[in-house]
């Protein structure tokens, strides 16, 4: 009897004392954006909007089940809040000031595998409700820098 404890109580240990499994994330993810409206010139007026796709680079780093870091475009870089990592599953958002004196949070959701991230994104902030007013955001494809 007392053996079988013993043998309960160090496998028991042992399986807590192994760290959950997180997909490895740390490090500096690029990806390209399309442009809004889906051709070149980003579907707005001339002399406005976004012209062609834009360059997205996330720098990540996780802390057990905690991810950190920045996301940096060309509306500047913004720190990561909110950010989880299970697995192979991430999800984080950023908050950026926004028109009109407004606070806008992408949200990120997504998976990595090996060197790929793929990310969906989620606006808050830009009036017309969840997702940004409508637009329908493709999922982004992040390759890590090496």
């Amino acid at each position: 009897m007392r053996f079988k404890m013993i043998v309960l109580t160090v496998a028991t240990f042992c399986l807590l004392a192994v760290p959950s499994f997180a997909a490895d994330i740390d490090g500096t993810w690029v990806a390209e954006m399309p442009a809004f409206g889906g051709g070149p010139g980003g579907g707005g007026p001339p002399g406005g909007g976004q012209q062609g796709p834009r360059e997205i680079t996330f720098n990540l780093k996780a802390d057990g089940a905690n991810l950190t870091g920045t996301v940096a475009s060309a509306r500047g870089e913004n720190e990561i809040v909110d950010g989880k990592i299970d697995g192979e599953k991430v999800s984080f958002a950023v908050k950026r000031p926004g028109f009109q004196g407004n606070e806008i949070t992408i949200k990120y959701e997504g998976s990595v595998s090996g060197d790929e991230l793929t990310l969906k994104m989620s606006f808050e902030g830009m009036g017309g409700g969840p997702g940004g007013g409508g637009m329908e955001i493709p999922p982004l494809l992040a390759k890590r820098q090496k």
